[in-house]
């Protein structure tokens, strides 16, 4: 039987996209982290898609502020197997250098992601694409390996963003896309400044002329920076013990909600003695979430006990499955040879204040267990270098780590033994595999509680919380999004309340 998706969702975002021409006005908003460069296929650092994806580059299908899949450059697909796919461009879009994006784009750009000497940062999502062909300037046909039941998430990543071959040598720090913003500057060390694209396919937006990021990691000053006006919007690094006061202060809006980042205390598996299944889930024992939630953010969030994140469809609360127990932790530690515990290192990165509260947290509950945990703070590039062992690394330098995992449908990490967490299990592996082949809704939400149980018992990793949704604004902000279902700030329909 044929299947014609998107339709209904197409017609939507023509709608959303009738109206007067806009861009009034400008924006100023904090972010936490400069990063490190601006190619999104290079660099899986979520302070990139940030500032880039869905503001200067976007992909063939979105994912909208409540999670769902709608088409985009793509204005329309089709498949009838989830195996061959056939995506109908969207006619009339422009790169930012003038030129209309073409069928030979898209194909451009899947193929230098299959290519392992790109190094793209997702190379594994789409190594099971077999071949790319171009029917005519607007339709392109994309035929996979095998069946797999996530490939319009794939498309739908930040890593999937179609971008002018001509312009490949100057993604790092000038990148080109369709979005509704161009890069206008970077200063290093201070601001980087988005510009309007008077040329957006959709008609009316942006409403905003210009945006300006600005990178202030510290969130007493990020608090001083807005009560002061010197920024509008506080959209990552806010401290949530200033929420209170903030709902209480008539110049400002405060927005919770959920995300998709899971803050997540990693363990390197390649090394002694977190190869050890007991000494693991000792760790996962010994620490009180509840604590570590309540002393890194002020008791916002949810407690987590897998890496699937309550916005995602397949969810299931596995966080009482490995329960506070120091007695136990013990236990464990003695069985596996480490009745005195043994000594270890976190590394942090503490551009993101959160890592350091947690493992402060985190720190004292090891030590009533025997495990001295000492805490080390790095810049953010030697923590993608020597914990996250980004290109060239051979392996991960680290025992223990606290970040927030912000990609959403990132469980296949766990079934990468070559993932920074270095986790090598045959059984996971081929429970992955087969979710990502089942098409069959029911069968693939049975898969996915079985990985959710096997992580949480196997404990490759201690999944603390989830990092809150925690924005706050001037008054007056408007289309600022409540949850965040992907790692964007989307700015497209930002503005400012007439």
């Amino acid at each position: 039987m044929t299947i014609l998706r998107g339709l209904g969702a197409a017609l939507l975002v023509l709608a959303l996209g009738a109206g007067p021409a806009a861009g009034q006005g400008t924006l100023t908003v904090q972010v936490t982290t400069e990063p490190p460069g601006l190619d999104l296929t290079t660099n899986p650092s979520s302070a990139i898609a940030g500032v880039v994806f869905y503001n200067v580059q976007e992909a063939l299908v979105k994912v909208d502020r409540h999670g769902k899949l709608v088409p985009w450059l793509a204005e329309r697909w089709y498949t009838t197997d989830s195996k061959n796919y056939t995506f109908f461009l969207r006619k009339g879009v422009r790169f930012h250098n003038g030129r209309e994006m073409r069928a030979a784009d898209v194909k451009f750009v899947l193929d230098r992601a299959v290519n392992p000497e790109t190094k793209h940062p997702y190379r594994v999502q789409y190594e099971n694409i077999q071949d790319v062909i171009v029917k005519d300037d607007y339709t392109i046909s994309v035929t996979l390996k095998r069946t797999e039941a996530n490939f319009l998430w794939t498309v739908a990543r930040q890593g999937s963003v179609i971008y002018p071959r001509e312009a490949v040598e100057t993604l790092k720090s000038a990148p080109l896309g369709t979005g509704p913003f161009t890069v206008g500057d970077w200063v290093r060390g201070d601001r980087i400044v988005l510009v309007r694209n008077r040329d957006y396919w959709q008609k009316g937006l942006p409403r905003l002329d210009k945006v300006t990021y600005r990178f202030i990691p510290d969130p007493n000053s990020s608090l001083a920076a807005l009560k002061s006006g010197d920024i509008d919007v506080s959209a990552f690094g806010l401290g949530p013990e200033n929420v209170d006061d903030l709902k209480k202060d008539g110049r400002f809006q405060v927005i919770l909600g959920d995300s998709t980042n899971d803050v997540t205390l990693s363990m390197n598996n390649s090394k002694k003695p977190y190869s050890d299944k007991r000494v693991r889930l000792a760790i996962t024992h010994a620490i009180n979430k509840e604590e570590v939630l309540k002393g890194a953010m002020f008791g916002y969030g949810r407690i987590l006990g897998s890496n699937v994140d309550p916005l995602n469809p397949y969810f299931v609360d596995v966080s009482k499955r490995v329960t506070y127990d120091p007695v136990k932790a013990k236990k464990l530690l003695a069985e596996a040879g480490y009745p005195e515990g043994f000594e270890a290192t976190f590394k942090v990165a503490p551009q993101y204040y959160y890592t350091v509260r947690s493992a402060e947290v985190v720190v004292n509950h090891l030590a009533k267990v025997g495990i001295r945990a000492k805490i080390q703070q790095v810049e953010w590039g030697q923590w993608l270098a020597q914990v996250f062992c980004l290109k060239p690394c051979e392996n991960p330098d680290y025992d223990m780590s606290v970040i927030g995992h912000a990609e959403a449908w990132d469980i296949g990490n766990f079934a990468n033994p070559k993932y920074y967490f270095r986790w090598d299990n045959a059984e996971f592996q081929k429970l992955f595999k087969e979710s990502e082949v089942t098409v069959d809704d029911k069968k693939r939400r049975e898969l996915y509680v079985k990985m959710q149980q096997m992580l949480a018992d196997e404990a490759p990793a201690v999944w603390l919380y989830m990092h809150p949704r925690l924005v706050v604004t001037k008054k007056g902000v408007t289309g600022i999004w409540k949850d965040l279902p992907i790692p964007s700030l989307d700015l497209s329909e930002v503005g400012w309340q007439k």
